[in-house]
């Protein structure tokens, strides 16, 4: 941040003739006692930045541009452009200025409105001129201003030039930001007899100034992109934000209550800016589309700590301080420079200051020290973060991060509870401690072993969304933490509130539709799917997971036709060819999917092991175990961790007795498979070792056809379940299965059928209260499988009791009446 020179944004002495009455209440507003201008706006603005020979500003010129784009607005009037004269940096000279304003001063009539704006340098060189101060244009020179007149605007010129037109009915509105930075001629005892000159008095005209006569003003590319700090609070305030009783007006006296309080919290009261006027009256007319538009943007905002820079001033207050003083504030430059921040110890930036406050509490430069190291503690945590915000991949390490929150933390020390951006710096802290367990966790890396480190990563994130709710990148980060955790009801929320701050995220949108995939709402994914691949109709992956989605969904004929575009895409023909396998393998046509299955091999090496495999499982679901098992090894000799391979050799061993061998190959599946890798299960009577009684032939074919999605490694933990409780002499080692299947219940997605699963251990127990009670839960959380609650041999011992009777009547009532002649004869 920079301390603009006196930034006497005269921002508009306002000549602003308005004219904006015939375009309906919109805009500016000065009526007497009301909002409506009678006649037209004009408006006089001079933005320099660039001086020929005074030392730059940075942002001048950008806050006079933002001031005529706001006149031009319909929030600003839609002032017609014939009536703004505009002058940025080497156009702002004594000249062009001048004639503007003898033009202005001769057009303006009563009840016109002119607007004088200026943002630039302001400077005294005589200080008995105590009612004078000048504005510096373009050709300034350093000094010996009375020298050059032409070069600079006098306070006593616009006084006389301008001001009467207020005595005539003309609403006169200055608007100045001038600042100064304590190198020019005058000084700061300049600065402030300058700014004394301006809030003075001279009749009815309105003055917007920037700070108070002893203060600097500010600007910094923190703010809008590069504004000065009054300037960017006056537009927002202009724009509605300042409407405090929500009439749809702005008062004077509620722009002087926001922009005070805005530029005072955010310049941490070095910065009060001063209006002047009749500040009962009414100014702007808010447009609400505007205003609804802006309080979207700032609440989508990421405040930053804008950087303070006292060139100008420093030198002035270094030069004054003691030779020990001095070493230490330049070893706290030094180390800020080199980043030596918190560390090492005794030797960095923020001890440095530290010691000099001790020493020197009240001097002007710690303020600026203050700022300038709170802004670099967060240097690390934005360089982690602005990609993210622009959609873009941060590359950064979970040390990265752990080194953000230290900085973080110290940051918030201090600063203090008191600062007005202590809960977002708060807010970053909790959640750089989280990506400091989590970042960059994968698929790959994760196992259930980590649910306890993103447990603790969770508490973090769900603090940080309550202290900085619309903070994007945390949203995500928690998203994703409850997609590991399998809370997806929880991730699909998050999603949902990440994408109304980025609603064309790719990543996010992906995500959520592989959500509403796991929790089955298959329209919802559509929908999701259907449109990243309109916008992105090149990303085959995209593509892929819409015809998945139509699958889901049964709808074959969409699911099919999209296959068919994939294996016409220049890169997608193997993975086309193999999804097309896939789909006819669903649909229990064995033949056309080991043709496809081969077709994918033949087009590319890569898919060699994935399609043995699925050759392999066409073989097993005919009972060809022999040839089935061919396939399954062809498909480990490519690929020795392929999970699924080893979780069908292990459902072939349990299958032939050797439970040994069954669980060895799905403990290997559970170690190689990621935490959401997924199979497709169809003839579910081959797994689990399971057995059904039925003379229903044509349910049992259906039972058969059917597709079961589930989870690889959730799917190898309860195999090896069965593989226990099959066991007579292991049946009842209570201990050891129970493990088991609290390690289930870590895959919470799954929970429905945990909970199966757990009765029908119970029942082969013989324990009909828990076996009961089990069923219950399953039933509860939405188990509906009737086969297999009623031809499943593992609950035999239950299922003629009154209450198996009275809980199947519960939730299937129809089916169950339906049913019940036939099990009873």
């Amino acid at each position: 941040m920079k301390y603009k020179l006196l930034y006497l944004n005269l921002l508009s002495i306002t000549f602003f003739f308005n004219g904006f009455s015939q375009i309906g209440k919109r805009g500016i507003d000065l009526g007497s006692d009301s909002t409506t201008v009678t006649g037209n706006t004009y408006a006089i603005i001079i933005g320099i930045s660039q001086y020929k020979l005074v030392p730059s500003l940075q942002f001048a010129h950008k806050d006079a541009q933002a001031f005529e784009d706001f006149l031009l607005s319909a929030a600003g009037g839609k002032v017609p452009k014939i009536n703004i004269e505009t002058f940025l940096n080497e156009n702002a000279n004594k000249n062009n200025v001048a004639d503007a304003i003898s033009i202005i001063a001769r057009k303006a009539k009563p009840g016109d409105r002119v607007y004088f704006f200026f943002a630039g340098h302001g400077d005294m060189e005589d200080l008995t001129q105590i009612e004078n101060g000048l504005l510096l244009l373009y050709n300034s020179p350093h000094g010996n201003y009375f020298g050059m007149k032409d070069d600079v605007l006098e306070i006593l010129d616009l006084k006389r030039y301008l001001s009467p037109l207020s005595q005539r009915g003309t609403e006169m509105i200055f608007v100045v930001d001038a600042c100064h930075s304590g190198n020019l001629k005058g000084g700061v005892e300049g600065v402030q007899q300058t700014a004394a000159a301006l809030s003075a008095s001279w009749g009815k005209e309105y003055k917007i100034l920037s700070c108070q006569p002893n203060q600097l003003s500010l600007e910094s590319k923190e703010w809008g992109g590069g504004r000065g700090l009054f300037s960017l609070q006056l537009e927002e305030g202009m724009k509605g934000l300042a409407d405090k009783n929500n009439d749809n007006k702005v008062s004077f006296s509620e722009l002087q209550r926001y922009i005070t309080d805005q530029v005072a919290t955010f310049s941490e009261e070095k910065q009060i800016p001063v209006i002047t006027g009749d500040l009962s009256k009414p100014f702007v007319v808010v447009d609400p589309l505007v205003l609804a538009s802006l309080k979207k943007q700032k609440a989508e905002n990421y405040p930053l700590l804008a950087v303070a820079n006292t060139k100008g001033s420093e030198e002035k207050y270094v030069d004054s301080l003691n030779p020990e003083d001095k070493k230490v504030y330049l070893s706290f430059k030094q180390n800020l420079e080199n980043k030596n921040l918190i560390w090492p110890k005794d030797t960095n930036a923020l001890f440095d200051y530290r010691v000099f406050i001790k020493r020197n509490k009240d001097n002007p430069l710690t303020p600026a020290m203050r700022r300038n190291l709170a802004a670099a503690l967060n240097e690390r945590f934005n360089t982690i973060v602005g990609p993210l915000l622009k959609g873009e991949t941060s590359y950064s390490t979970r040390d990265e991060c752990y080194y953000a929150a230290a900085e973080l933390d110290s940051c918030l020390s201090l600063l203090g509870e008191q600062h007005y951006m202590f809960r977002n710096l708060k807010a970053r802290k909790l959640y750089m401690n989280a990506m400091s367990l989590t970042w960059a966790l994968s698929e790959n890396e994760y196992n259930i072993s980590w649910n306890p480190t993103i447990l603790k990563a969770i508490k973090y994130l769900e603090e940080s969304t309550e202290l900085e709710p619309n903070a994007a990148y945390t949203l995500g980060a928690l998203g994703i933490s409850y997609s590991f955790m399998f809370e997806y009801d929880k991730a699909d929320k998050v999603f949902q509130k990440y994408l109304d701050l980025r609603p064309n995220d790719i990543s996010a949108n992906y995500s959520l539709g592989l959500i509403y995939n796991k929790l089955k709402q298959y329209d919802k994914a559509e929908i999701i799917f259907e449109k990243l691949v309109k916008v992105h109709p090149d990303r085959l992956l995209i593509m892929e997971q819409l015809a998945k989605t139509y699958s889901y969904n049964e709808k074959n004929n969409k699911a099919l036709a999209l296959i068919d575009e994939i294996i016409a895409s220049e890169q997608g023909e193997a993975q086309g060819y193999f999804d097309k396998g896939v789909y006819y393998s669903r649909l229990s046509q064995p033949d056309s999917a080991v043709y496809y299955y081969k077709k994918s091999k033949e087009s590319n090496i890569v898919y060699t092991g994935i399609c043995d495999n699925n050759i392999g499982h066409v073989f097993f679901v005919s009972n060809q175990l022999d040839s089935a098992r061919k396939y399954f090894n062809a498909a480990l000799a490519f690929d020795s961790t392929y999970p699924h391979a080893h979780f069908n050799l292990g459902v072939i061993a349990e299958m032939e007795g050797d439970l040994s061998e069954a669980m060895n190959q799905f403990i290997l599946t559970a170690d190689y498979a990621t935490a959401s890798l997924e199979g497709f299960i169809t003839n579910m009577q081959l797994y689990y070792g399971k057995t059904y009684s039925t003379n229903d032939k044509i349910a049992y074919s259906d039972f058969k056809k059917k597709v079961y999605i589930v989870n690889m490694q959730y799917c190898s933990y309860v195999s090896i379940f069965y593989a226990y409780i099959r066991m007579p002499d292991l049946i009842d080692s209570t201990d050891i299965i129970n493990n088991f299947f609290e390690l289930l219940l870590n895959y919470k997605q799954e929970d429905v059928w945990t909970w199966y699963h757990h009765a029908c251990w119970k029942s082969l127990q013989g324990d009909k209260e828990a076996t009961m009670e089990s069923l219950e839960k399953s039933m509860k959380l939405g188990f509906g499988d009737y086969f297999m609650l009623t031809n499943d041999n593992d609950l035999s011992y239950i299922r003629t009791t009154p209450e198996f009777s009275i809980m199947m009547n519960k939730y299937f009532p129809d089916k169950w009446k339906k049913d019940q002649p036939s099990k009873t004869k």
